[in-house]
């Protein structure tokens, strides 16, 4: 299989070509990805989300993330499926501190998660401003991921982050895809340099 998304807000677009198999079936991930490694997370597993493997596909239940050359997370497809117990976990996973807050490598931002009340890991964080974080554009695209999942929805998510030029779990400019019930695509931007 073969795929380019993103077309609508990226020239050309995205050719999704490499694939790993989990939980039986195939995980697409871009062509100019590597990955050299697959790590299977379980919710007990702790990785430092400031230093995670390079070239590594990260496999969490049937979410994916692919770290680029700097261990920095270049893309991810992922499931959103509501989680009772996000406060609990949180508690139990500290580690996801040492991106953003008191931590952070770059003024305003937080350890933004990809929806930790959305069955994502709670080890994979990356920077985010804290108003995309807590009120902006991210935080309504989780509030919205979340009703629609509780209501029984197929809620998938792909992303993929453009790198920056500063050291760190840091991307200036993220293009997400959304996919409710296998059919209704849409894709947006957002940029953690703007406050949306």
């Amino acid at each position: 299989m073969e795929d380019i998304i993103f077309e609508n807000i990226m020239e050309p677009g995205v050719v999704l070509s490499n694939s790993i198999e989990l939980s039986g079936i195939n995980k697409y991930f871009p062509d100019y990805l590597q990955a050299d490694q697959v790590i299977n997370l379980s919710l007990s597993d702790k990785l430092d989300p400031s230093n995670l493997p390079e070239k590594s596909a990260l496999v969490y239940n049937t979410n994916l993330y692919i770290t680029d050359d700097n261990g920095n997370i270049a893309y991810f497809d992922c499931d959103m499926r509501h989680m009772d117990n996000a406060g609990q976990i949180r508690k139990e996973h500290p580690e996801y501190k040492s991106v953003g807050g008191n931590g952070a490598l770059h003024s305003d931002m937080d350890a933004g998660h990809f929806g930790l009340a959305l069955g994502q890991h709670p080890s994979i964080a990356m920077e985010q401003h804290k108003h995309t974080n807590r009120y902006g554009a991210w935080r309504k695209f989780e509030i919205d991921w979340n009703k629609l999942s509780s209501e029984g929805h197929k809620v998938n998510v792909k992303a993929v982050f453009v790198e920056g030029e500063e050291d760190g779990t840091y991307s200036p400019l993220w293009c997400i895809r959304e996919t409710i019930d296998e059919d209704e695509v849409s894709e947006y931007v957002i940029t953690n340099d703007d406050l949306q």
